[in-house]
């Protein structure tokens, strides 16, 4: 009589649990929101990579880096005040506002100080924003599309003449310089971004931003202080905004009251492509970074092939819907399976 004795190795719960658990994690990975613009990002790169022999140029890269500067460093501030369900229509007049204040003082001062003056100007408007709309509680659309207009119109007070030009050669050194064969400009913006990085996934301050965006009243309830949160953000979003604006100021080495429309515009599709939600409390700044990088990636994709640069807003915005789209169809998708 023979008997048969399973020698196969039991199975045990916790490597299956551990399995499930990977799965569980890649599929999350999948299906996050800002997964869309890294692959997108991925394939445009690869495809101008084989359809334009100079993307690949060093030359090239950093101007790429260049471009995508201004709007990297508005995007993960935008970042900040959409987390927290607020919006901040204001950063296109806090860019030409800076622009014009940093040229207006470079002549007067070094251009470190001229620089710091603009961003903290920029920074004591945020907190305006913020009082008014944390504490004040008006409409965040109002506010700060009001705020806008005003610093727009400073701007074009400031250079009724013209663009200021300052005479000192440093100006735009900022922009022109490169530390190895990276420019000093990309460099700024991946510390501003590093920073906003750090506040959001470190910090005290960025647990209760995310706090107040997924739930105000719970958050409220658990003792945070949501005015504050608000004022904070708002702040966080002036200080980015108004370097963004000495970053490009910098760049065309002048103080332009044209500055900032399209600048922000571009900010609002490349936080919206990185898989931010409006009210949601959702989002993250490595989604922002894709979504910077592929509209920066597009722009010089346009061009290489020398099309209208008109063509760039047309791609965002497309961009935008189907973005959106892949952050909502699949919740309605698994909606209409239960």
């Amino acid at each position: 009589m023979t008997v048969d004795v399973d020698v196969r190795p039991a199975v045990q719960p916790g490597a299956e649990q551990d399995r499930r658990s990977e799965r569980g994690r890649l599929r999350a990975l999948v299906e996050a929101p800002e997964f869309f613009a890294f692959v997108f990002l991925v394939v445009l790169g690869a495809f101008l990579a084989v359809a334009q022999s100079g993307f690949l140029l060093e030359f090239n890269l950093q101007n790429v880096g260049r471009q995508t500067s201004v709007l990297l460093v508005l995007s993960v501030g935008i970042l900040f005040v959409l987390l927290v369900g607020g919006i901040d229509l204001s950063v296109g007049g806090m860019i030409a506002f800076a622009s014009v204040l940093a040229a207006h003082f470079a002549d007067q001062m070094s251009v470190v100080a001229a620089f710091a003056i603009a961003v903290a100007a920029c920074m004591a408007i945020g907190a305006i924003n913020g009082l008014l709309v944390g504490v004040a509680e008006f409409s965040p659309i109002v506010v700060t599309l009001a705020v806008g207009q005003v610093l727009t119109g400073v701007a074009l007070l400031m250079t009724a003449n013209g663009p200021i030009q300052p005479t000192n050669e440093s100006y735009s050194g900022l922009a022109t310089s490169l530390v190895g064969p990276i420019p000093t400009i990309f460099i700024a913006a991946i510390a501003c971004v590093v920073v906003a990085h750090v506040i959001l996934s470190r910090a005290r301050l960025g647990r209760y931003v995310y706090a107040v965006g997924g739930n105000e009243t719970a958050a409220w309830l658990a003792g945070i202080s949501t005015a504050r949160v608000k004022i904070a953000a708002y702040v966080i979003c002036g200080m980015f905004a108004g370097f963004a604006g000495v970053l490009a100021s910098s760049r065309i080495g002048s103080g332009d009251a044209s500055l900032g429309p399209a600048e922000m515009l571009m900010a609002f599709a490349a936080v919206f492509l990185g898989g931010v939600g409006f009210g949601t409390g959702r989002g993250n700044v490595i989604g922002v970074v894709f979504g910077a990088l592929t509209l920066g990636v597009i722009g010089n994709g346009i061009d290489l092939y020398q099309l209208d640069s008109d063509w760039q807003y047309i791609v965002s915005g497309c961009l935008i819907i189907v973005a959106i789209a892949f952050q909502v169809l699949p919740g309605r998708l698994h909606w209409r399976r239960s």
